[in-house]
């Protein structure tokens, strides 16, 4: 699992959870992007996967770097959706969000967070059902951070980990994915 390389949004502190906004690699990461592809070189792949978000699918062909892999497209590890606050600042975001519970959708059509953790719970379960050895895929920090999370035992909404920078690499095996599908679900009540 890699989050996308930097991206305009990134250097503006702007927020983006809508994939037909046009959000572009800077040139640093383009460069993260390269530089990752560089340490995965010798590391076979049966699937690559990014979202609708065109970052991802940019961040995954320089990782590839033209390798020859089986690449999908997964909605459900999209951003999450931000409503009435889409483009805005980090800031006003966050402003907004510490009012709030997790079950509540920003204003607008957007989506709560434990929503957006269903979405990503029924993702990693499609992923592991794909029965894919080796998979890389390319996401967004909250789809990782969640599962980081959720992975090591804690609350995949609220544990440790609260960042995943750009271009980060996090590896998960198939029993470590299993373990945090089941917290993520246990988290939803489910």
């Amino acid at each position: 699992m890699v989050r996308h390389g930097r991206t305009t949004y990134n250097d503006a502190r702007r927020v983006n959870g809508d994939p037909t906004v046009p959000v572009e690699l800077t040139d640093e990461g383009r460069r993260q992007c390269a530089d990752v592809g560089a340490r995965l070189a010798g590391r076979p792949f049966d699937l690559a996967v990014h979202t609708r978000f065109p970052r991802t699918a940019q961040s995954l062909a320089i990782i590839l770097g033209g390798r020859a892999v089986p690449v999908a497209v997964y909605p459900e590890f999209d951003d999450v959706r931000l409503g009435e606050l889409e483009g805005r600042s980090i800031e006003d975001y966050r402003a907004w969000r510490h009012g709030c519970g997790p079950d509540q959708p920003p204003p607008g059509e957007g989506e709560s967070r434990l929503g957006a953790l269903a979405r990503y719970a029924a993702g990693y379960e499609r992923l592991i059902d794909s029965r894919a050895d080796h998979v890389l895929c390319v996401a967004h920090d909250v789809t990782l951070r969640f599962m980081a999370n959720a992975a090591r035992g804690h609350d995949p909404l609220d544990g440790p980990v609260v960042r995943v920078e750009n271009a980060q690499v996090i590896e998960f095996d198939e029993e470590a994915l299993r373990a945090g599908v089941a917290r993520m679900r246990d988290r939803l009540g489910w």
